[in-house]
């Protein structure tokens, strides 16, 4: 039974009508003035709202515009709304529905004639919030078709992501490399109100060098320098309307943060060379690899740059802690490379997932997409199996059992046995680096930071200088 609200202050005509919509399946409330209707609206939910044009303090052309302006948050703004009235007036009519109302019926009407037309109202309102709801699910659903995964960590991301896409505030994405920080933004920007407009990114360290990044951000006038021949648009220019993606804003200089933060703060910016100030009207957001509160502490990030962008803060976590992501990851990107170079489905066997699944992966999603893309291009069968990681580069030995061992009561130098297992790890690879990194489950930097440590040298790496 579909609940009415009637709005009327002639109580006799009310109660009558009430009556006659009882009979014809409705579920009736009477409120004797627009007050008392939002009061009702608040406390109650309705499924159409019938309201009465001439009426004390507020008349019902009043009532519609408050409802549908969203001035009291606890009153859903899309209501249905029916105006009935004894004046049959064309100017009244467009008047109301302009407001809002979907549609408008005189008092004299037949009781059969008002319980279609409200039926009707009811239908075409069921019918455009089913449609908003498919339309949501499958923007949802475009939006986070790359967010893969079951942890705890993704349905937290994305529910967060839900939170804030609306909200025109500065968001900071934060995580290791290759966790995925770039589909989250995009996921944001598509379901923000600047969806319709650009996603605009830039890498703030693909370009260290301090005037080629302040040219690509800013843009510069012809003849601002010697290979200046034309005007260019900086990225806060083409992001207009749209979203700048400032991807490792951790790596920016000194000079290159005062001046973002007094874009971000003024929404105004001057091309090199030029005296023009240029107003822009963009959605910020920011990425990093680096713990800003530290870089702050060190003085290499400034302090009200960081407060200023660290307005909703999103932490990634790596996909070594977030497990369970890697066999739908694993799924997903097997699908895409198959798809890709037109392969037939592949599967990973249990033995190879299981592998997946132990290594630490220190590349994050990036690296197991790498991987993926190696063993779908070089195996042969539709079954990929552990042989097939070791053409990919990926040999792994797995350790059955925990560690035996005791500390004597002098202590040990815990130094001394990482130099002594790097070490073990180099010559069993025959000291290539890659191997030795993949044997002690670390990235190829870190084995790299460790010989240049412990200060390591072997004949074949300079075979070739």
């Amino acid at each position: 039974m579909e609940k009415l609200l009637l709005i009327e202050d002639d109580l006799i005509f009310a109660e009558r009508l009430k009556k006659n919509l009882l009979l014809d399946g409705f579920d009736v409330q009477i409120a004797e003035s627009g007050r008392e209707a939002s009061d009702k609206l608040k406390n109650t939910y309705f499924d159409l709202v019938v309201t009465d044009i001439k009426m004390p303090e507020e008349n019902g052309i009043d009532v519609i515009k408050r409802i549908r302006l969203g001035k009291e948050p606890e009153i859903d703004p899309d209501i249905p709304i029916v105006v009935l009235t004894s004046v049959n007036s064309v100017e009244t009519a467009v008047e109301a529905m302009k407001s809002g109302a979907a549609d408008y019926i005189t008092k004299e009407s037949e009781r059969k004639e008002i319980s279609l037309r409200l039926k009707k109202v009811l239908e075409q309102s069921r019918i455009l919030n089913e449609n908003r709801f498919l339309k949501d699910q499958l923007q949802n659903e475009s939006e986070f078709q790359e967010l893969i995964g079951e942890s705890e960590a993704i349905k937290k991301i994305k529910k967060e992501i839900s939170e804030i896409a609306r909200k025109d505030i500065s968001v900071l994405i934060q995580g290791e490399t290759g966790v995925g920080k770039e589909l989250v933004a995009r996921a944001i920007h598509k379901l923000s109100h600047y969806a319709n407009g650009p996603f605009i990114d830039v890498n703030c360290a693909g370009l260290p060098d301090e005037n080629l990044l302040q040219s690509e951000l800013f843009g510069h006038e012809k003849g601002a320098f010697t290979d200046a021949k034309e005007l260019k648009k900086g990225k806060f220019e083409l992001a207009s309307y749209g979203t700048l993606f400032l991807d490792e804003i951790g790596e920016l200089q000194p000079e290159s943060q005062g001046k973002i933060l007094k874009v971000i703060e003024n929404h105004i910016i001057t091309r090199l060379g030029g005296v023009k100030t240029i107003s822009i009207n963009c959605r910020f957001i920011f990425a990093t690899n680096k713990d800003l509160l530290k870089e702050l502490k060190l003085g290499k990030f400034r302090e009200d740059l960081y407060y200023r962008i660290n307005v909703f803060p999103i932490s990634i976590p790596p996909l070594r802690e977030r497990k369970e992501d890697i066999p739908p990851l694993s799924k997903f990107f097997l699908n895409q490379f198959c798809k890709k170079y037109q392969k037939e489905q592949k599967e990973l066997t249990k033995e190879v997932l299981d592998i997946l699944y132990d290594y630490p992966w220190y590349g994050n999603v990036r690296e197991l997409r790498n991987v993926l893309e190696r063993l779908v291009i070089r195996s042969k069968s539709n079954q990929i199996a552990i042989a097939d990681l070791g053409e990919c580069g990926l040999k792994i030995e797995k350790i059955n059992g925990d560690l035996d061992f005791s500390i004597p009561d002098k202590g040990i130098n815990l130094d001394e046995i990482e130099k002594q297992i790097v070490l073990k790890a180099l010559e069993k690879s025959n000291w290539n680096q890659k191997e030795a990194a993949l044997l002690l489950g670390i990235s190829v930097d870190r084995i790299n930071n460790r010989v240049k440590k412990y200060n390591f040298k072997h004949p074949s790496w300079y075979t070739h200088k």
